[in-house]
């Protein structure tokens, strides 16, 4: 008759050699280190390739590099996050670092103890108890008996698996297992910890947990090197993000900045899909429009300062000889991203600028500095009461903002010349990322372009602040107490 008899707890040596414990001259402070970091992988397209290479045959595989040129250095209490799209070489890089896998080329020098998390309860004896899978994952982390005999109250209380921990972790539960995963690897007295989008453990509460758990980590001095499409998370943890693109690292520096340049491109890749999705399905019936009347904005035309900076800006000393110009056909530009500039001639755009409060230019500005958008243009015949318009568009189409003369009450009459319009923001709320300008002038009836430049002038935007989303509202904080039991 077959025993039920749980299997024994394999030995191991009480001092066992930790995963990754190397590199003695590495330089102080500094726990985790990788120069030069690369991995290749042999795709062969069937089984017969692979053995006809190994007879000597010419090679029948291609190469992939799923990571390489990669320098990283990780210091005592620092983290740093890594991003990128799926398939980027993420998961592999840890792997890497964690000495799951062997560089192709480079190496990675880790001069203490290494905690990974990349797949929580990978590893496990399913047999086994929870409280025997933690001496045993513990004694392989390298921790001695005694050390894994004084953190075992603790790993099991973090784990908040109650009586569970004397079951078999077949019985366990995936939110279970990950508890205790994430829990041993946390109490392993760490000097540099490897996550790989693990942070979502458990519920709200035990997530929560979990970051205060790497958060304090982090002050004893442990380094992190965490992996996460929760950027955030990354924003919040990290002091220094590496964006992987295609294996390789495309860009490198303080956490917000990289973030951000990582969320543009998203942004752009995500209105690429959009626009090919929109064109493969058939048009909407059109509906008629409706106007919204708006209380006429303050012209800005009668700051005579403001005039004057922007009279500097957009000098034209050869204005009438723009003006007796042959007009020629009116221009119409398109890529692959649509239509770009177009309409029906009566007007022409001369040239765009983007200006701060004194008239100089600019194309970078900070969340809350002053932005004027100023549009010199001609008319090849007198044009009766235009619409001049300016929108502001994020990088992935995004419509933020796009007022006219029209909804404002300003600017009407009879044009026949050269002249530049411009639209003042005082403060311009808009945060970090980059942003695009479409200019046009309209007929009055608003129904046709007489010149429109579509999203052709690019604008950057930095923030000081930590605010997350498109754009700074202005608000106020306030706390009302409904009961505080003062006694206590």
């Amino acid at each position: 008759m077959r025993s039920t008899r749980e299997p024994a707890l394999p030995s191991i040596p009480s001092n066992p050699r930790p995963l990754r414990v190397d590199a003695p001259d590495a330089e102080p402070g500094v726990v985790l280190s990788a120069q030069g970091l690369g991995k290749r992988y042999d795709i062969y397209p069937n089984d017969r390739s692979r053995f006809f290479e190994f007879l000597g045959s010419r090679s029948h595989h291609r190469e992939h590099w799923a990571v390489r040129g990669l320098d990283l250095e990780v210091h005592r209490g620092h983290a740093v996050g890594v991003i990128g799209s799926n398939g980027a070489g993420k998961t592999t890089l840890l792997r890497l670092l964690s000495g799951v896998t062997e560089p192709s080329e480079g190496q990675v020098r880790v001069p203490g103890r290494l905690s990974a998390l990349l797949e929580l309860g990978v590893g496990f004896q399913e047999t086994f108890t929870g409280r025997e899978n933690i001496e045993l994952g513990c004694q392989l982390l390298g921790l001695s008996q005694p050390e894994v005999e004084a953190r075992m109250p603790d790993i099991i209380r973090f784990a908040e698996l109650g009586t569970f921990i004397d079951d078999p972790v077949r019985t366990y539960s995936t939110g279970m297992s990950l508890r205790l995963g994430f829990s041993i690897a946390v109490h392993a007295s760490a000097d540099v910890l490897v996550v790989d989008e693990v942070l979502a453990v458990g519920d709200q509460a035990f997530q929560r947990k979990c970051i205060r758990r790497v958060e304090s980590m982090l002050g004893e001095g442990c380094g992190l090197v965490l992996v996460s499409h929760d950027l955030h998370a990354v924003r919040a943890l990290c002091k220094e993000v590496v964006w992987l693109d295609g294996g390789r690292p495309r860009m490198r520096g303080p956490a917000r900045e990289v973030v951000e340049a990582y969320l543009d491109l998203d942004r752009v890749r995500a209105a690429r899909q959009r626009s090919e999705a929109e064109a493969a399905r058939p048009a909407p019936q059109a509906q008629p429009a409706r106007v919204l009347q708006l209380p006429p904005s303050k012209v800005t035309e009668d700051d005579a300062e403001l005039q004057a900076a922007i009279l500097r800006a957009t000098e034209l000393p050869d204005a009438a000889l723009l003006f007796d110009e042959a007009p020629g056909d009116a221009p119409r530009v398109e890529d692959a991203d649509g239509l770009r500039v177009s309409g029906t001639g009566e007007a022409r755009i001369l040239r765009v600028a983007t200006c701060d409060g004194s008239g100089a230019r600019v194309d970078t500005l900070r969340t809350g500095d002053s932005l004027v958008v100023a549009v010199t243009f001609r008319t090849t015949e007198p044009v009766e009461d235009p619409i001049f318009g300016v929108a502001l568009h994020r990088n992935d189409g995004t419509y933020v903002f796009g007022p006219n003369s029209r909804f404002d009450g300003v600017l009407s009459g009879r044009y026949h010349g050269v002249y530049t319009f411009f639209l003042h923001y005082p403060r311009i709320q808009l945060l970090g990322g980059k942003y695009r300008v479409s200019v046009a002038v309209y007929d009055k009836g608003h129904v046709r372009p007489m010149a429109w430049h579509n999203q052709l002038y690019e604008l950057d935007v930095v923030q000081d602040c930590e605010d997350h989303g498109m754009v700074q509202l202005p608000h106020r904080w306030g706390l009302v107490t409904h009961h505080e039991d003062r006694g206590r």
